[in-house]
Order: C-alpha cells, then sequence, then structure tokens
C-alpha cells in the first residue's frame, strides 16, 4: 500500500535520477510511498539506472515511453498509474534536476491534508530563486505575473510543476487537461480553479540545475505564450455568453 506517489518525468537524468532517488528514500522513510519515474526514451540510460535503483528499494515504478511526448503529458500519464491504485491519497510532481528541493517534499504533503492542491512558489512570501540571472528571473516572474492578471488565477506562481494533488483534484486534472507540454502546466490550475478546488501556494527555493540539460526551448516558450493568449480570449468571450 502506498498513499503517497512522487510523480518524476525524465528524459536524459541519469545523472541526477540515483542522487534524488537516495534523498526521497531517506526523507521518506516512514512514509508509505512510490516513485513513478516516467521515462522519455532516455537515450543516457535513465530508465535502466531506476530499475536497477528498483531492486534496491521495492517502490520504484518505471513507465518507458517512445519518443519524447511532452512534460504535460508525462505528469498526466504518471497521475493515471497513481490514481490506478486505490490506496493513493496524494500524488507528488517534481522536476529529477534538483531545482525542486527534496526537502520540501514532507512541507508541501503536511499542507497537503487540508487542501485539494499545494503548489510550491517562488513568488510569495518566503520563495526564492537561486543560480538565475536577472534577465531569466524578469522572463519568469512576468510570465507569471502574465498568467495572474489575464487569467485572475489569484496565483503568484504557476510554471513550475512542483505540487501535491489530491486524489480529488488529480482526477479532475488527469480526466479534462490533456495538453501534452509546458501548457499542461496552466491548464491544470485553471481546470482545479474551475472544479472549486481548494488551493494554496507554499514557497519553495528554486535551484538552477547543475547535472544534466534545460529541456526548455524557445518554441515552447512561444508555444505556451500562444496557449496564453488564446486561452485568455477564450475566457473571455465565454464569459459575455
Amino acid at each position: 500500500m502506498s498513499d503517497i506517489c512522487i510523480v518524476v518525468p525524465t528524459y536524459n537524468e541519469a545523472e541526477n535520477v540515483p542522487k534524488l532517488v537516495k534523498e526521497l528514500e531517506d526523507i521518506l522513510r516512514k512514509e508509505e510511498f512510490k516513485i513513478i519515474i516516467i521515462d522519455d526514451d532516455s537515450p543516457d540510460g535513465t530508465a535502466e539506472i531506476a530499475e536497477k535503483l528498483n531492486m534496491q528499494y521495492g517502490n520504484i515504478v518505471i513507465h518507458r515511453r517512445h519518443g519524447k511526448l511532452g512534460i504535460g503529458s508525462a505528469i498526466r500519464d504518471g497521475m493515471k498509474i497513481a490514481l490506478s491504485s486505490p490506496d493513493t491519497k496524494f500524488i507528488v510532481t517534481m522536476d529529477a534536476d534538483f531545482s525542486h528541493d527534496p526537502k520540501d517534499v514532507p512541507r508541501l504533503l503536511r499542507e497537503a491534508g487540508r487542501l485539494d492542491l499545494v503548489q510550491g512558489s517562488r513568488y510569495v512570501r518566503g520563495g526564492k530563486i537561486v543560480g538565475w540571472g536577472v534577465s531569466r528571473k524578469m522572463i519568469s516572474y512576468g510570465a507569471n505575473l502574465l498568467c495572474r492578471a489575464l487569467l485572475r488565477t489569484h496565483l503568484g506562481e504557476h510554471t513550475t510543476y512542483y505540487r501535491v494533488y489530491s486524489r480529488k483534484c488529480a482526477e479532475i486534472v488527469a480526466k479534462n487537461v490533456h495538453h501534452d507540454g509546458y501548457e499542461f502546466a496552466i491548464a491544470s490550475i485553471l481546470t482545479a480553479k474551475d472544479h472549486d478546488v481548494k488551493i494554496r501556494e507554499v514557497p519553495i527555493t528554486f535551484v538552477d540545475r547543475t547535472g544534466g540539460k534545460s529541456k526548455l526551448k524557445s518554441l515552447d516558450i512561444l508555444k505556451w505564450f500562444l496557449f496564453i493568449s488564446k486561452t485568455f480570449l477564450t475566457r473571455s468571450l465565454n464569459k459575455l455568453k
């Protein structure tokens, strides 16, 4: 039985996965939990490394996918795997590259006991970013400010995947959010809010990766901004009907 499932999308994270798994196993050793690795056919052997780690720990699920199918679809697939177990109560989503500190997982889970969605946030009091230059910080802050202003979310953070979903919220998101790329982050928040679930931001320290390479490309950013624009127009028009 596992009350908690931690969904980790991976692509070429062979350097980071062993360290991440060890930290999670140490931090959550008193909990019943599973780690679900969703790997997009990493050529560096990430999935094979995860399988060896499962032989050691016995609580790691590895789901291999053929080709790079997008972070949104990876999280959705991970949610569906987690939800296939009736014992799952909470689903944590996080990156494999240590930009999300595993030590924050217990704190986020404590908040999740009273909420449907806990969003790790760089943009509330106590949250911060380490390792980014001024221009990158401004782009990220501006993107999140745009989401808040246009989509009326009343949140400061929309673009990092460090979250805890209740089973109820995960079921809603997995069923209704069909975006496969980085748009999934804001689409899932909007879907959750449309279903009147309880959401709270909890401060985190986001640290720029020190191992591996970033997966975010210029085309991904463009698609994301187009999604925000289209969503704003669609939701504005629907309010006028």
